[in-house]
């Protein structure tokens, strides 16, 4: 089958939704199919498609379309809408048998025109734009087979704005197990040190759980906690409170390629998955990293919060109160003190990650076809 993957992402984007995005198109390609994916070039340049096999770790036989995108003078009525109609343009003469977007107008203008499409959005409740309001009456067009979601919180709220609902399905983020499942030689550390190492990896948001991380260092002074990601800007500002809080047992890593992250999962004593109770994504959030932290084959301890509920169990993962340094710093003492429940959580983690491949996800969209 030929797929077209569109999205606005640039080239060579770190974005958790860009990584969800090229991720699927390589799922798709590795389930066999001829797959192109349309995205921006990056600040004007062309991204060679061997640096982006390299970064990203994605299938050779991916076609790369990186549009040139820059405009002048576009109105606020039309922003976003000149790349769709551009990525359009692109796709219309590949004749696909189907569109993926993760894109508002793109699913919209090819459904029109008689091509079967699918979008996925992960817009919070709330939304009320004019793009959106697009992909909700689009949605009722014959050709619009699949509205991709990751919560049946969002499920709902695009159901109750007037989406069919019968074409909303909820699939979690899913995993590239080729990249993440640990194999027999993990290569050499990257961490010095004897450890333990306790690792947290994503950006470095507030919302994420960090101040309760660097907390809860605070209170653990015979481990190492990495921090493996964020922006330079967000790792200044944490610096800050760590230099505050005179820890000596943190460290920045920062931004790393893709391809790079496994080993720093592989060599982790334990995998931090804090995002905070207090904001609005508790309810409706499918971390990327959940199924690169679970095939890892490294513990796992998360904070208890709805959406997190709706994809573990508490033998896949360590539940623990959110926002709070003091179950955070008890969990990982009590799990590494506990080998039965470690090798438990290891085991069960990779079992419940390789339902949660790309090509699972791909080959549940494909079958939208079939309905």
């Amino acid at each position: 089958m030929k797929i077209v993957v569109v999205s606005p992402l640039e080239a060579g984007s770190q974005w958790a939704h860009a990584l969800n995005t090229i991720k699927m198109a390589d799922g798709f390609a590795k389930l066999g199919h001829d797959v192109t994916l349309v995205t921006r070039r990056e600040r004007g340049r062309t991204k060679p498609k061997r640096e982006l096999v390299e970064m990203y770790g994605i299938d050779e036989r991916l076609q790369w379309n990186q549009l040139r995108t820059e405009y002048a003078g576009v109105s606020v009525f039309r922003k976003g809408f000149p790349f769709s109609w551009k990525a359009y343009r692109a796709a219309v003469p590949l004749k696909p048998d189907l569109v993926y977007g993760r894109d508002f107008y793109f699913p919209w203008l090819c459904a029109r025109a008689g091509i079967d499409a699918t979008a996925e959005s992960h817009a919070p409740p709330g939304t009320d734009s004019l793009k959106f309001r697009t992909l909700v009456r689009a949605s009722h067009s014959p050709n619009f087979k699949m509205w991709i979601t990751i919560s049946e919180t969002l499920r709902e709220y695009y159901a109750s704005q007037g989406a069919d609902a019968s074409k909303i399905s909820v699939l979690p983020d899913a995993v590239d197990l080729s990249m993440f499942l640990r194999p027999r030689d993990a290569g050499e550390s990257p961490y010095q040190g004897a450890g333990p190492n306790v690792v947290y990896a994503g950006h470095l948001y507030d919302y994420k759980g960090i101040p309760t991380i660097l907390a809860a260092a605070g209170q653990l002074p015979g481990m190492v906690f990495h921090l493996l990601g964020g922006w330079p800007e967000d790792i200044e500002r944490h610096k800050r409170t760590v230099s505050e809080l005179r820890l000596s047992n943190v460290r920045f890593h920062g931004l790393r390629k893709h391809s790079e992250v496994p080993r720093y999962l592989w060599h982790a004593d334990v995998l931090l998955l804090p995002p905070s109770a207090k904001h609005p994504s508790a309810a409706w959030t499918s971390p990327v990293k959940l199924g690169e932290y679970l095939a890892s084959g490294t513990p796992v301890i998360s904070t208890d919060i709805p959406a997190l509920r709706s994809w573990l169990t508490d033998e896949e993962t360590s539940f623990v109160e959110p926002d709070s340094p003091d179950a955070m710093a008890g969990a990982v003492n009590e799990l590494l003190g506990n080998k039965a429940r470690y090798d438990a959580l290891s085991a069960n983690g990779v079992n419940r990650a390789k339902s949660l491949s790309y090509e699972s996800r791909a080959s549940a969209i494909c079958q939208c076809l079939e309905q």
